[in-house]
């Protein structure tokens, strides 16, 4: 899937979505291609029912939250550029209401696909990969 993003923006920004078992979240994600994993406002997730249980594993945000760490949840379906992932981890993390983002779409949900991104015409896009048979594609 290609969307459209603004490329003098200081941040990419895409639309995505968390379902959970009370309903569905809007989460507008910068894509981060240097952070290992996904991070989601935990208010949104709380929002689509998706709860922290006891004794969550935690993961450490090194330049979001200087240093702070932060519960990882099973997100029943995440979807971003098009592409869902069933029963991914995020971790829950409590963003300032300032920022302009209500999460980072990490490494994790990019691998296995291709990632393109155009700055000279401001698109991204997000596809699984070809076959190697068909490189004259």
């Amino acid at each position: 899937m290609t969307t459209r993003f603004d490329p003098a923006a200081r941040l990419v920004i895409i639309l995505g979505y968390v379902t959970g078992p009370a309903g569905t979240g809007r989460v507008r994600f910068a894509v981060d291609t240097g952070a290992s994993g996904t991070v989601v406002r935990a208010t949104i997730l709380e929002a689509a029912g998706i709860v922290t249980p006891p004794g969550a594993p935690r993961r450490r945000m090194h330049g979001l939250a200087a240093g702070a760490t932060a519960p990882v949840v099973r997100v029943p379906h995440l979807l971003a550029l098009g592409h869902g992932r069933p029963d991914f981890p995020v971790a829950a993390c409590d963003l300032a209401p300032t920022r302009p983002y209500d999460g980072l779409l990490g490494l994790d949900f990019f691998r296995g696909l291709v990632l393109n991104l155009d700055f000279a015409g401001g698109v991204i896009t997000l596809r699984p990969p070809r076959p190697r048979w068909q490189f004259w594609r």
